[in-house]
């Protein structure tokens, strides 16, 4: 393997992120909402704290999951679009090569926003009076996972469907059914039917379990069973992404360029 290679395609891609402006208007617009958090704490009274770290860490999350998602759909598209993905794939490297440079730039540049906005959302904390707590990092880390989950998504569907807009609906149709896997588990126990069963079973392992990183509820809270599964739930969130991926190379590879 060519480290070399694929750290070039990283920075390539982390630089080109950096420079687009959606980048820069949804952190502003993140900014925006951490600091509408503080407005809003008035109305939760003796809970304003609490108020001011749930609505951070759900802005945090949400726009990152919304970078990496545009992102993630457009980078690829985009460069199939204007030709520049020749000037690449005419190099001596594998294919796979490109795509992992390109998922872990779009990674990465996605994690930089998420820690300038944690940092932000911290010291706004800090100002209201909030006593750090370390399991503020483990949230974090839960929302990390996530955008790694649904980043391989995007990668994956922008090759399949070659529309940019079906696969924004595929990837966010995914995000928002993978936070009610309990639901779907629940309702699979009470259907009786075998084939309805069957159907609702395989569509509960295709789609990520991201209920498994909503780590921001539990702080503050003694949960026993949490440190004993992060263990597995990392090690899902790894595989499942690299699953994807792995099919994303497939489909990469099988285009004519």
């Amino acid at each position: 393997m060519n480290f070399k290679s694929i750290s070039a395609i990283i920075n390539f891609t982390f630089r080109e992120s950096v420079k687009n402006k959606t980048y820069y208007i949804t952190v502003l617009f993140g900014i925006v909402l951490l600091v509408m958090s503080m407005l809003l704490s008035v109305l939760g009274g003796e809970e304003s704290v609490r108020v001011i770290l749930d609505f951070g860490l759900a802005a945090i999350e949400l726009f990152a999951v919304l970078i990496i998602v545009f992102s993630g759909v457009n980078i690829i598209l985009e460069e199939m679009s204007s030709k520049t993905i020749y000037l690449t794939l005419a190099r001596p490297i594998p294919r796979w090569y490109y795509l992992i440079g390109k998922y872990l730039g779009l990674l990465f540049s996605t994690y930089v926003m998420m820690f300038i906005m944690a940092v932000i959302h911290i010291l706004l904390l800090l100002y209201s009076g909030w006593i750090f707590d370390p399991e503020y990092l483990l949230a974090i880390a839960g929302s990390a996972m996530k955008i790694a989950i649904i980043g391989s998504l995007a990668m994956y569907f922008s090759l399949f469907s070659t529309s940019a807009v079906s696969s924004l609906v595929f990837t966010f149709l995914l995000w928002f059914l993978g936070h009610f896997s309990p639901e779907f588990k629940f309702l699979i126990s009470k259907i009786t039917g075998v084939i309805p069963k069957l159907i609702l079973s395989v569509f509960y392992y295709i789609i990520p379990n991201l209920a498994y990183y909503n780590w921001r509820d539990y702080i503050g809270i003694h949960h026993p069973g949490l440190f004993t599964s992060l263990p597995y739930t990392f090690i899902y969130g790894i595989l499942y992404s690299a699953v994807f991926l792995v099919f994303s190379i497939i489909v990469l590879n099988k285009k004519e360029f």
